[in-house]
């Protein structure tokens, strides 16, 4: 736990030392410590300037832990807060995977696909590279 401590209090914007830690304590079966480093790490980058090298690392490590823990519910309000971040394509894309993989939530999957590509014809429209990417998504989806 101290050497975890110690590289990320060196190397603060490695993504990959804030994911080690925490999928260390929740190896360790300390949840609570495993989801308080993650939100260290995707909270502090806010609060204290912290720039991390690969953001999206902590994000995807953090919901892909909360799955595991079948916290379905706390995974889902993860894929809120990094849209409320970012309304890349590939958030849009896993979110509605992950939906999709749920037991009967296909409903939700295709709403989300809906709220993607609306979002994409009204804020962007000249991107229709990533509204092309969300309709393959959600045909291997279906």
């Amino acid at each position: 736990r101290k050497i975890y401590e110690k590289q990320v209090d060196i190397f603060q914007s490695d993504s990959e030392a804030w994911v080690m830690y925490a999928e260390f304590e929740g190896a360790l079966g300390e949840q609570e410590r495993a989801r308080a480093i993650f939100e260290i790490a995707i909270g502090g980058s806010e609060s204290q300037g912290l720039v991390l090298d690969m953001p999206e690392r902590v994000w995807k490590a953090y919901i892909d832990f909360e799955v595991e823990c079948r916290e379905i519910e706390s995974a889902r309000s993860l894929y809120t807060r990094l849209l409320d971040k970012t309304k890349h394509v590939k958030v849009w894309a896993s979110y509605a995977k992950f939906e999709a993989e749920q037991a009967n939530e296909i409903e939700l999957a295709r709403n989300l696909m809906e709220e993607a590509q609306a979002h994409f014809r009204k804020n962007e429209p000249e991107l229709k590279e990533e509204r092309r990417m969300l309709l393959e998504t959600w045909l291997s989806i279906e």
